[in-house]
């Protein structure tokens, strides 16, 4: 009779002794506060106050908390974003997984901040003293369509795209990539599968659709020797919390044969200057986040220097996509002075005055474009 209590029982004392083990192993366990895996910063304890307590800041802090810190935290974070990709819920965390491990952030909407954006660059070409060059990068989404889920949302790039062109004025000369980039991916990876990024080789094409109508002849893809760094994870990658999928490589381009101290790069972010003999920043690649290997990531204004270029001075307003591609625009040009409007927040019309720039490219991604509020700065 007593075994079968205890058999009886089992169950539910096996249980409860997980329970209880689980929970002591929370509380004695170390806590990190960072994730490496989803490259964020995870919740501090929340400070208790009666007036957070009478709203709910303070519960709600401690659910973060729990939830942040829980024992064996990405690998419950993994199950999880397995198990709703295996139970037909692709892109619930708002990245599809396509054929080829790709990634795919969900795609751009239309917005009035897209059309509010083609205003303000409308009035700053209006009373521009330089040519105004502007492109618009697609998402990787529209770009490998073909690697796409069954199941996913409308990409419509090109309409936004063109949409977003025909609100230019005729002072704006745009060079369209979009076409270019979708016949190109057919047999190059223009993209990083885990990142929304383009690859260098994404870059490179653009650079040389860019001298088309900028005036300049772009330098041949043999005259670059190329570097392979392995173990990319990008931002796709941490969204996802899909950690199983084989990393990505990021490829640094280098001219050949150009002189050493050819090449200066100087970062001001209103405080103490920093600079370097090199585009590439390569103490960037034992981060988590290896992308800002380009130019040191996003900073508000860098200035880049090629003695060893012919061309005139460039301003280049821009988002992250840009930091791959200025190592190419910077061998036609000898001066390239890049500007985010993110950190960037004063007029870049008098920048332009000061510099004696020579032209003026705005280069974004279409995501971006659709939600960045600061072009307003450009005027």
């Amino acid at each position: 009779m007593k075994i079968k209590n205890i058999i009886k029982y089992l169950p539910a004392v096996i249980f409860c002794g997980f329970i209880f083990a689980f929970a002591l192993f929370y509380f004695v366990s170390p806590k990190s506060d960072y994730s490496a895996q989803e490259k964020r910063k995870l919740s501090d304890f929340p400070e208790f106050t009666l007036e957070k307590l009478a709203d709910g800041t303070f519960q709600s802090g401690i659910d973060d908390y729990l939830s942040d810190h829980i024992t064996a935290r990405n690998f419950f974070v993994g199950f999880s974003a397995e198990y709703e990709l295996v139970t037909g819920r692709n892109g619930s965390k708002g990245i599809y997984l396509g054929s080829d491990s790709y990634l795919f952030p969900k795609p751009t909407k239309d917005s009035e901040i897209l059309s509010q954006n083609a205003e303000y660059i409308n009035e700053y070409a209006e009373y521009s003293s330089i040519p105004v060059y502007m492109t618009v990068i697609p998402s990787t989404g529209y770009i490998n369509s073909d690697k796409l889920p069954f199941n996913h949302e409308e990409y419509k790039d090109n309409e936004l795209i063109s949409s977003f062109k025909n609100k230019l004025s005729e002072n704006i000369k745009f060079i369209d990539v979009t076409e270019a980039f979708k016949e190109k991916a057919k047999s190059e990876q223009l993209y990083y599968k885990t990142d929304h990024h383009w690859t260098s080789k994404g870059a490179f094409e653009c650079y040389k659709l860019l001298g088309n109508a900028m005036g300049y002849e772009p330098v041949d893809e043999s005259e670059f020797s190329v570097e392979t760094i392995d173990g990319f994870y990008g931002t796709s990658y941490s969204k996802s919390a899909l950690w199983t999928l084989p990393p990505d490589k990021i490829e640094l381009w280098s001219r050949k044969n150009q002189p050493e101290d050819s090449v200066s790069v100087e970062i001001s972010d209103g405080g103490e200057a920093i600079s370097s003999d090199s585009y590439f920043f390569r103490e960037q690649l034992k981060n988590d986040d290896k992308y800002p290997v380009f130019l040191d990531g996003n900073h508000s204004l860098v200035r880049i220097k090629n003695s060893n270029a012919k061309g005139g001075r460039l301003i280049v307003v821009k988002d992250s996509y840009a930091h791959a591609a200025i190592p190419f625009l910077s061998q036609n040009y000898s001066e390239i002075i890049m500007v985010d409007l993110r950190y960037y927040k004063k007029d870049v019309s008098a920048l332009v005055e000061d510099e004696k720039a020579d032209a003026i490219l705005l280069l974004y991604s279409i995501d971006n474009l659709a939600t960045d509020k600061n072009l307003a700065y450009l005027y």
